[in-house]
């Protein structure tokens, strides 16, 4: 057996008896498991794969935990005076070097592996629709990047070792040479230039995980990585050469040995730079990505033809191009994998492609935006308003066969929220997102209006909080029995007029708010319960979160009528066997040979649940279930072309399953491996 495997098993052996072990191992995947709890809540809702959420919460802490790991291999040697006898044996010190670096690097991917194992786990236990998309082989470049990093970084602290005679001096140098001084220095960087982020980007570090695990894996990267590993074995090796020269004098020799560790810095730090500057690329795309996306984006793909141009006019240090990079790419490969049209896809950075940037200035596109082009049309999409698969898959249908413009009048003056209130209390958001789908907005006040415009595909009624004159009522009445539409939003039972005329087409509102088991923030209720309905049919699986909402029964006049004047009630969402959500209409009984528009109306038990700031705080098909109550309301989109974004994070986690999640993850299983490494070396320790 060499030199080398002896010296790593020791090294391991040696470790497993150690106090500082069992705290690195117990506090790495504490610190984990916190960051990874807290991630998941806050990235809920967002376009971010699981696979990233996780390596992204590990990589912060693989400095610390390979500085605590590596804090005793040379610094004790030291202490007690066994270097003197280990550098006499007929050993070459790169064998001792390589050797405790190889048994340190593999008790940190130990430690790193089992954390993936428990947090895969306990997901599985606790969060289960957070891996339906998501396979084993999806973290292997992830797995792959930490592993470069957790080399460089044990590299680094088995060398700062080799100087200290005390472990916790070598820990707290390590610490601070991997972990607080980049990611201080990055923050300072942040905080010095007024455009932050925008500047700067991400911390390289995170960033190359974030790219791996997203499926951008950069060869020069990982070559930088195994140079600056070897740069440093290198640096410890040498010193190690210098503990021989003690007491010896040979100040030449120790002169040369400073001279041969700087020239190797020196080396590192030019070839790290060349690397970077020949960046290649090798996009791969594992299954739990964003590339697989719902059923309504691939037919809008597959029904596309020809070529379109898709440009990321957007800074490449901006940390926003990544996600816009990945989502392009992901849209070339999903249009190829359906027979879709062909896309052609730049990048423009306006720092630096300044001929390309100046054209599309003059074609009147902002800066920070995705342009999508066929060789008769342009869109292009300001960054800042949301990019995703929606979205993207709106352009595409707008440029390849655009929608016919239909149009949404929203009621005033009952204390509606607007379309055009841009605040967190406002529906701008969704607003926008029906315009992407060939929607406009108009507003209509009822108490003004004799007959409703011939134009209105149909009306919405959103939060009203004030009662509805017995004139309003009329013009609505007229205008259902005319084969009209009516989306109502209400959280409250106790709109007179408005509950009364729901009443007479067949949906009664409860008077007290519904209250479930499952729940987020204890005051909304989780729905999962979808009917086979065109508005829910594709939603089954997902959830909708909605605050205090109210309950529908059917009303006296859904029991009535008959042949063309027949009204069907459908509950489309159940919570409890509550529906929260309901669906009538009338003259779907008549014949095939009967040219009758019936009249549809869908309410749901709550005003607010596409505000912009529910939008954007959770991760839910609220979003979707709107605009299926549109599209089929309006009778744009047939029902196989619904379904939510595949890209979004989703946990499905309520208040009670998150809190323990976090408490298992966070708090039990680091403080049981933290006690039993604890107890094997007191038990070392006593048999002494």
């Amino acid at each position: 057996m060499s030199a080398l495997s002896v010296t790593c098993m020791r090294t391991v052996s040696r470790a497993r008896w150690m106090f500082s072990t069992a705290l690195a191992a117990g506090g790495f995947l504490a610190a984990a498991g916190v960051t990874f709890a807290f991630s998941l809540e806050a990235a809920e809702g967002a376009g971010l794969s699981l696979v990233a959420l996780w390596s992204m919460s590990v990589a912060p802490w693989l400095p610390v935990l390979a500085a605590f790991l590596a804090m005793d291999v040379w610094s004790d040697e030291r202490q007690t005076g066994r270097i003197d006898m280990l550098l006499s044996a007929p050993v070459r010190d790169r064998d001792y070097v390589f050797g405790k670096f190889l048994g340190v690097w593999a008790m940190s991917l130990c430690a790193t592996a089992f954390f993936l194992l428990s947090s895969a786990t306990l997901l599985w236990f606790y969060a289960s629709p957070a891996l339906s998309s998501v396979e084993a082989v999806d973290f292997l470049p992830a797995l792959a990047m930490l592993a470069l990093q957790s080399a460089l970084w044990c590299s680094v602290s088995v060398a700062v070792s080799v100087f200290f005679c005390h472990g916790a001096a070598a820990a707290f140098t390590s610490v601070m040479l991997t972990s607080v001084l980049p990611r201080g220095a990055w923050k300072g960087l942040l905080a010095w230039s007024k455009d932050g982020r925008i500047a700067f980007g991400e911390m390289p570090f995170d960033a190359h995980v974030f790219d791996c695990a997203s499926g951008v894996v950069s060869v020069s990267t990982c070559a930088a990585y195994v140079v600056a590993t070897a740069v440093f074995l290198f640096v410890a090796t040498v010193s190690v050469g210098r503990l021989r020269l003690v007491g010896r004098g040979a100040r030449g020799k120790r002169l040369l040995s400073w001279t041969a560790i700087s020239l190797a810095v020196v080396f590192g730090a030019l070839s790290v730079n060349l690397a970077r500057r020949l960046d290649w690329t090798v996009e791969i795309s594992p299954s739990g990505l964003a590339t697989a996306f719902s059923p309504r984006t691939r037919a809008i793909l597959a029904e596309s033809s020809g070529t379109i141009k898709a440009t990321c006019f957007l800074p490449r240090n901006d940390a926003r191009f990544r996600f816009a990079a990945h989502l392009l790419t992901s849209l070339k490969r999903a249009s190829s994998a359906v027979g879709g049209a062909r896309f052609e896809i730049s990048y423009v950075d306006p720092h630096w492609d300044i001929g390309a940037a100046e054209r599309l200035v003059r074609r009147g596109v902002a800066t920070d935006s995705l342009v999508f082009e066929t060789s008769r049309r342009m869109v292009a999409i300001p960054i800042s308003d949301g990019i995703g698969e929606r979205v993207c898959a709106s352009t595409v249908r707008r440029l390849t066969s655009p929608p016919p413009r239909h149009t949404i009048f929203w009621t005033v003056g009952h204390g509606e929220t607007g379309f055009a209130s841009y605040d967190t209390f406002g529906m701008s958001d969704i607003a926008r997102d029906l315009m992407r789908e060939g929607f406009s907005h108009k507003s209509i006040d009822l108490a003004k209006t004799q007959q409703v415009p011939d134009d209105c595909a149909l009306i919405l009624v959103a939060g009203a909080a004030d009662d509805f004159a017995r004139a309003e009522l009329d013009v609505l009445d007229a205008y259902l029995r005319a084969g009209g539409r009516l989306l109502v939003l209400m959280s409250s039972a106790h709109v007179d007029g408005l509950a009364t005329l729901l009443s007479t087409w067949g949906l009664r509102p409860q008077e007290r708010p519904v209250a479930a088991a499952k729940t987020i923030s204890g005051t909304d209720v989780i729905v999962s319960g979808f009917a086979d309905h065109p508005v829910s049919s594709s939603l089954k699986g997902l959830r909708i979160v909605l605050e205090r909402p109210v309950a529908f029964v059917p009303s006296m006049a859904a029991a009535s009528g008959a042949g063309a004047d027949a009204i069907g009630y459908s509950a489309i969402a159940r919570v409890d066997n509550m529906a929260i959500a309901a669906a009538v209409e009338r003259g779907d009984g008549a014949g095939k040979d009967i040219a009758v528009r019936p009249t549809r109306i869908i309410a749901v038990g709550d005003a607010g649940f596409v505000l912009n700031g529910q939008l954007a705080a959770r991760a839910n098909a609220n979003c979707d279930f709107f605009l299926n109550c549109i599209a089929y309301l309006a009778g744009t989109d047939p029902p196989a072309s619904g379904g939510a974004e595949v890209g979004v994070l989703s946990t499905g986690m309520d208040r009670s399953g998150r809190f323990l999640h976090t408490m298992v993850s966070a708090v039990a299983l680091p403080a049981l491996v933290f006690i039993v490494l604890l107890s094997a070396a007191l038990r070392r320790r006593y048999r002494r």
